[in-house]
């Protein structure tokens, strides 16, 4: 389904930049089957009968060129399950991160259609405040061609040092995509270089939930979609307070008298034995 191997070269450039990115990962054959589905999770087709936890646009709801997200549609589809849980997933997140093992925390199906509008930069791991530890990295991998015209993923090089900011501004669909990085930016003395995450279908890129990160209107004829993880360390554990990010989304799955992340809601990837 999905392959790599990662090389002390690709280990050291996630470290130095915050992000790798790579053009195979994703078995070519796969392709039309998972793009394939695409509309019917957003008409709210559920193959499992489960509804994800996040369901942002629907067909003649929504605006037409917002781009589309679904969140945890694990839940809702096998073949979703079959690659955002993978344990290769799990085990390159693990190395990159030095951690013991990882876990998904939340996954991402993305749909930016023609004309499709901005994302906010944004550093995923601001969002997670109700976690102990307060870390993350994602894995996106591509189902499209993408370029800088489709408005595709762009990195800020080296911002997973910047420490982490709480959340501000608006997330989907900015005028000004890059308002919040360039105000943190310009205050912190900070230098802007962006990578843009131009691979051929079933390519993929890492970056660290420190990572600055948001993307441009898709100018272009085609569709933009992506299949997305967000993993945590295998030990993570809920935050005994804090009640921000996607908390109220997320902390119905908490035990009663218990900080563990529970294998059903939060699947275990790879662990180092």
């Amino acid at each position: 389904m999905i392959n790599l191997e990662l090389s002390k070269n690709l280990i050291d450039s996630f470290n130095d930049d915050g992000f790798i990115i790579l053009d195979k990962f994703i078995d070519l054959k796969y392709l039309d089957k998972l793009r394939s589905k695409f509309e019917p999770l957003f008409r709210g087709e559920f193959e499992t009968g489960i509804e994800p936890d996040e369901w942002n646009w629907k067909f003649d709801k929504d605006n037409a060129y917002a781009t589309r997200q679904i969140c945890n549609a694990w839940k809702s589809d096998n073949l979703i399950r079959e690659f955002v849980c993978h344990k290769l997933i799990g085990k390159c997140c693990s190395i990159l991160m030095n951690w013991k093992g990882a876990r998904l925390v939340q996954d991402n199906i993305l749909w930016k259609p023609p004309s499709g509008e901005t994302l906010g930069f944004h550093q995923d791991a601001a969002y997670d405040d109700w976690l102990i530890p307060q870390t993350m990295i994602t894995c996106w991998m591509s189902l499209d061609n993408t370029s800088r015209e489709m408005g595709t993923l762009e990195y800020i090089k080296g911002s997973h040092r910047w420490g982490l900011q709480p959340p501000k501004g608006e997330f989907h669909s900015p005028e000004d995509y890059k308002k919040e990085l360039n105000i943190f930016a310009e205050r912190n003395n900070k230098k802007i270089d962006v990578t843009y995450v131009e691979v051929p279908a079933g390519g993929v890129s890492f970056h660290h939930g420190n990572t600055w990160h948001g993307s441009g209107i898709n100018t272009s004829k085609d569709n933009r979609r992506a299949i997305v993880s967000h993993c945590v360390p295998s030990d993570a554990r809920f935050h005994p307070t804090n009640e921000g990010g996607t908390a109220k989304i997320y902390k119905k799955y908490k035990k009663q008298n218990s900080d563990i992340l529970d294998d059903n809601y939060f699947p275990l990837m790879w662990e180092k034995k």
